[in-house]
């Protein structure tokens, strides 16, 4: 186990948690048609931001998601993966930055787009 601590970390982290999440019964199916070459520079360039302080995101995450059919199950899962993912390789401080950050990012979505 180690620190999160480079741009190959987070590139580490968000391979294996979209692995997971295209294999996984109840939010696979949001996953189908996403070009995944294109989307995951793009995940690992915003937590490159949140994590590393690393410049250069500026895409409107809450906006590319709002189209989205999303319920509470599927943003309990995607969060579930996202912890056993970080819990899975990394420790210390960033590790648990990632898990606080993406706590508050699914509660933001799910007080945004669910009814």
């Amino acid at each position: 186990m180690k620190e999160i601590e480079s741009k190959e970390d987070v590139e580490l982290l968000v391979d294996v948690f979209y692995q997971k999440l295209v294999k996984d019964d109840l939010v696979s199916h949001f996953f189908v048609n996403l070009d995944l070459p294109e989307h995951l520079p793009r995940v690992v360039q915003f937590w490159s931001f949140i994590l590393l302080d690393e410049a250069g995101y500026s895409a409107n995450m809450m906006e590319k998601h709002a189209r989205l059919d999303l319920n509470a199950e599927s943003f309990d899962r995607w969060l579930k993966l996202f912890h056993e993912t970080v819990d899975q390789f990394f420790v210390g401080e960033k590790a648990e930055l990632a898990k606080q950050r993406s706590s508050l990012v699914a509660w933001t979505m799910k007080t945004k787009f669910i009814k």
